[in-house]
């Protein structure tokens, strides 16, 4: 399991850990056939998508079931990390060199408005406030399918979508049979999934967020008014095209997209872990006493 997170390791920094310059994990070059770089993935598993023909389950839909894991994904920000960042090379949680995993807009960062930028992109969150995975809340959608494994199943029926989760024991229970949504009032953490197929693709519509989650260690956030679209494509039997498209219009001046593969777990035997993170925790006495709080969402209004 990955060790999180952003605060803990700039906490122990400030107590005297010296930095580690990281070593190259020797990451592959291609992944599905297409190249290991997530606009060119995108490119490629697009166009690759359109000759595959995938599995079916007995009812006919696309059978995504099965474990995966990401790749082309990285948990220090979306935006990639260049080398200038603070973190890459400490001892606790070295942060690796990677490219961003946004493909929209051109420049690959993420569209904030201005008065946003500060609080994102390695500003306040991230050094105001404990990581809400640290706390042991859930990592949300969609930093939950970033790199720990994952399992999706399709229960016959084809009412739901099951979606689980090594990271902290969570699961998603994904409706496709056109139920009503939840009241705009009502705020959930991982917010409130639909789900419909489009061809090959599953397409998953999310809404009614608390706005507790970020997308990554750097503190990059949404609020309560985000809308996620995630798209899950096959594009050979072992690999997932996965599209992220987030839109909010408290916080960012356009819609973005960003994009990884969900690779298959072929390892024999292999099954999901419970990882007790409650009952392992032993970081946040310390982060508090260093002055880190905890995170809601909407903290700038606070300020």
């Amino acid at each position: 399991m990955r060790i999180p997170h952003s605060a803990l390791a700039l906490a122990l920094a400030a107590i005297g850990v010296a930095p580690l310059v990281a070593q190259d994990a020797g990451k592959p070059k291609t992944v599905g056939g297409c190249p290991a770089e997530p606009a060119a993935f995108h490119t490629c598993a697009l166009e690759k998508a359109k000759s595959f023909t995938p599995p079916k389950t007995p009812s006919g839909k696309p059978d995504l079931q099965g474990y995966w894991r990401g790749q082309l994904a990285q948990a220090f920000s979306v935006e990639g990390v260049s080398g200038n960042e603070p973190l890459v090379g400490s001892r606790v949680m070295p942060w690796e060199i990677a490219p961003p995993m946004i493909v929209d807009p051109p420049d690959r960062k993420i569209p904030y408005q201005p008065w946003a930028v500060p609080i994102g992109r390695i500003g306040e969150n991230h050094n105001k406030y404990i990581d809400p995975r640290t706390a042991c809340g859930s990592g949300g959608v969609p930093r939950l399918a970033l790199q720990d494994a994952d399992q999706i199943l399709q229960p016959a029926g084809d009412q739901f979508v099951l979606w689980l989760f090594e990271d902290h024991h969570v699961q998603r229970v994904i409706a496709m049979d056109g139920r009503p949504r939840l009241g705009e009032t009502i705020k959930v953490t991982n917010g409130d999934s639909r789900g419909r197929w489009e061809g090959n693709t599953l397409v998953i519509d999310v809404n009614n967020f608390n706005g507790y989650n970020w997308f990554d260690d750097s503190g990059n956030f949404y609020t309560d008014t985000a809308h996620i679209v995630e798209r899950l494509t096959m594009i050979d039997r072992d690999t997932i095209h996965y599209e992220v498209r987030v839109e909010d219009p408290k916080v960012y001046t356009r819609p973005w997209t960003m994009v990884w593969a969900l690779v298959r777990e072929k390892e024999a035997g292999f099954e999901l872990l419970e990882e007790a993170c409650r009952e392992g925790q032993r970081d946040l006495d310390r982060l508090q006493e260093l002055g880190f709080k905890y995170y809601f969402g909407d903290t700038w209004r606070d300020r």
